[in-house]
């Protein structure tokens, strides 16, 4: 009598012939095998238990075969690189609905909502709705099975978890960790609690209380970050107590980029040392590494000796003495803070005393991450993603190392680098950044993104909103990206990249706010707490929309 197995997302029982019957046409036959090898539990019962399982067996799978066209995926602010994964759900024809956690989100969100509306064949707004279970039972009343739940942009990801928990997703990381996942503070001193190495802080929204612990520790510089806050928005390097009230003048009470509003701020040490990305995968509590990436800073420019800018990021090799290390930490981390399924993006300095966690962002990398993961190492992160939450792991169980020694080592195929361009000049931009540097016709180059179009407001680049912009390379040779990138800062030195005039192409064209407040730092009055605010490289198109967006008169 052929072998039966349990098949987890019901429950019930059924031999391989049933399972492949059922899944042809969404799975290929060898990723079903892996299912049912890896994932489905054998099960021993006797013969009128068996009669009665295939009876149920046979109704559940046409049951299954009727909602089969049904299943759809739910994506909470499918932005930034969420818009990769709106391209593997539509190529795997997975039914797309949205939801927009709130209307009060930047302008880079606001703007990509519009242009990737394309997708979704529902939307709905949180805001209409009293709460999640009012949301959930909308979702619920839809002629569709949801069959997983994704948080598609920073903002989005704590209303993803809430909603995966409403609707029972089998593939949700568990809600009473998600503080430890969302708040920046919380998620060291879980770290703490579990005696994981963490970063020594305090909390408070009281500014007497976060100025009364400096002044106690008084060891400087610190960093001071929202708690509640997406990626680098709102974080101050503070090297004073009178920097500390202008970060805390700044964030306390403002809305941050995942439109809430700040109530309390995290005052950390100062993590000294090189800063790396993890950027993991995880099934069941079972993690995959799928790439890792390091920053270069750079130390002071010829215009401005304090500035500390992020001049590129690398892909680094699935293994290493430094790389080893580092993910042993990260997946540690996972595991106290609840990633259990699906992406997370984790960010780490590596200190004298060995990694230290900066935040865990569960969701994919982001901006153009996950295709530039797919160009060097052949899988997008988004194509991991959706595997995960959605399809079962077929991938992830092909991949992970069961029963095998040591763990998965993404291919690289190629080597990658993301570089910022630095300004030097202040002004209105003549010419095209893009086509001066197409000009070049540089062989590994694969995108150009500048921060400033022709007739726009450049600044003297001093951190990431003030840069001129990326450019992406992606090639067999780390040596041709090397000099690829030797020939690019050649011509930003030569002053042709960036020519500028004082004046405006026309009189009806305005300094956005926030590039204004950017030009005062030229000034030798500007104040010491302007030049404190620190940014990730992939927070790249927020920084420039909010640099650019000139308010309505």
């Amino acid at each position: 009598m052929a072998e039966r197995r349990i098949d987890p997302e019901d429950g019930l029982s059924y031999t391989f012939e049933e399972l492949l019957a059922y899944y042809k046409g969404t799975y290929k036959k060898g990723a079903i095998k892996t299912y049912w090898e890896n994932t489905c539990t054998a099960v021993k019962s006797n013969a009128k238990a068996k009669a009665k399982a295939k009876a149920k067996a046979k109704a559940k799978a046409k049951a299954k075969a009727d909602k089969r066209q049904r299943r759809a995926a739910v994506v909470v602010d499918p932005y930034s690189s969420g818009k990769y994964l709106l391209i593997e759900l539509q190529r795997r024809k997975v039914p797309i609905i949205a939801v927009r956690s709130s209307t009060k989100l930047s302008q880079q969100f606001l703007r990509a909502h519009k242009d990737n509306s394309k997708f979704w064949v529902k939307l709905f707004e949180f805001e209409d709705f009293a709460g999640v279970p009012e949301l959930a039972k909308a979702l619920q009343d839809l002629p569709f099975e949801i069959a997983g739940v994704f948080g598609g942009s920073e903002p989005g990801v704590e209303l993803a978890d809430r909603l995966a928990e409403a609707l029972d997703v089998h593939t949700r990381n568990p809600v009473e960790l998600l503080e430890c996942r969302k708040d920046k503070a919380e998620m060291q001193e879980a770290l703490r609690r579990a005696g994981v190495p963490a970063a020594e802080q305090f909390k408070s929204g009281d500014l007497d209380a976060l100025l009364q612990w400096a002044k106690n520790r008084n060891q400087w510089p610190l960093v001071v970050k929202p708690t509640g806050g997406a990626g680098s928005d709102g974080v101050y390097f503070c090297k004073t107590l009178e920097d500390l009230k202008v970060a805390h003048q700044n964030n306390i009470g403002a809305v941050n980029a995942t439109g809430q509003v700040n109530s309390q701020l995290a005052c950390q040490e100062f993590l000294d040392g090189d800063e790396y990305i993890v950027d993991t995968v995880s099934y069941e509590g079972k993690h995959l590494l799928v790439a890792c990436w390091v920053y270069k800073k750079r130390k002071g420019l010829p215009w401005d000796e304090k500035a500390i800018v992020s001049e590129s990021n690398e892909l680094l090799p699935p293994t290493g003495e430094k790389v080893d290390i580092l993910v042993d930490y990260v997946f540690k981390v996972l595991d106290v803070t609840g990633v259990r399924f699906g992406p997370c993006h984790t960010e780490v300095m590596f200190t004298k005393r060995g990694p230290i966690l900066v935040e865990v962002n569960a969701r994919m990398h982001g901006l153009q991450g996950p295709r530039l993961i797919e160009l060097a190492t052949g899988i997008s992160k988004a194509a991991y993603t959706a595997d995960a939450v959605m399809f079962r792991g077929s991938l992830f169980h092909k991949l992970y190392q069961e029963g095998r020694p040591g763990r998965y080592l993404y291919p690289q195929l190629k080597q990658c680098m993301q570089l910022v361009l630095l300004s030097d000049v202040t002004g209105y931009l003549k010419a095209s950044i893009k086509e001066g540097i197409e000009a070049l016709q540089l062989p590994s180059i694969v995108e150009i993104l500048p921060a400033v179009q022709p007739g726009g407001f450049i600044n003297r680049t001093r951190d990431l909103p003030t840069s001129a912009g990326t450019v992406l390379f992606v090639h067999e040779s780390m040596d041709q990206i090397r000099a690829d990138i030797g020939k690019i800062r050649d011509l930003e030195q030569s002053g042709k990249l960036y020519e500028v005039s004082e004046m405006p192409p026309s009189e009806s064209v305005d300094i956005p706010l926030a590039r204004s407040r950017a030009a005062t730092l030229d000034s030798a009055d500007a104040s010491v707490g302007g030049r404190a605010r620190l940014d990730s490289m992939e927070k790249a198109d927020q920084l420039w929309a909010e640099m650019n967006v000139t308010p309505a008169k």
